[in-house]
Formats: C-alpha cells, structure tokens, sequence
C-alpha cells in the first residue's frame, strides 16, 4: 500500500495538511526506530568489531540515506506518471548509488 494519495481537487490546502501530518507522524516513527537500530548497529561493531550491511551497503549509512532515496523514486513515480498521461513514456531509470546522493 502507498503511504501517499492523489489530493481530492477543490480541496488541496486540507489534503496538504492532512499529508503534512500523515508524514509528521510517519518521520517520528522512523527516527525513534532509528535510534535504537543505531545503538545496536554500534554495539556489533563495538564489541564484535563487525559491520552490519545490507545488500552490501553498511547499513548505518543506508539508514541516513532512505528517506532521501525514498523522495526520490517517488518523485520519479510522480513524473513517469505524468508523462504517461501526456502521451509520453520514460525508460527504466537506472538505480542510483549512494554516491549520487552527496
């Protein structure tokens, strides 16, 4: 499921803000989750003196980066889905590395 939805016309300055706080909410929970992934992510490479990774990327900097990746493929949603309803069709996008984020 989709944490975002198309705003109703005629009503988008109440839509905006009920998707403002939708994603207030949504941020804090992150952020409190974070926490407590960071201080055991640490602890591992702490006391085990080991790097917690997923797919390959260290994971304490996936974590700093998944909000911004989210935006983004998002974004790239919003214009395929745009430019699909004008007649025009974008290719697959290549996936972006951490590096294109800095």
């Amino acid at each position: 499921k989709q944490w975002y939805q198309r705003r109703v016309r005629g009503d988008t300055r109440t839509s905006r803000l009920q998707e403002e706080k939708q994603r207030s909410a949504l941020y804090r929970r992150i952020r409190k989750c974070e926490k407590h992934v960071k201080v055991n992510v640490r602890k591992v490479r702490d006391k085990l003196g080991d790097v917690v990774t997923y797919q390959g990327r260290d994971y304490a900097d996936k974590m700093s980066r998944d909000i911004t990746e989210m935006l983004y493929w998002l974004q790239q949603e919003r214009r395929q889905r745009a430019l699909e309803k004008g007649g025009m069709v974008m290719v697959d996008l290549p996936p972006i590395s951490p590096v294109d984020l800095v």
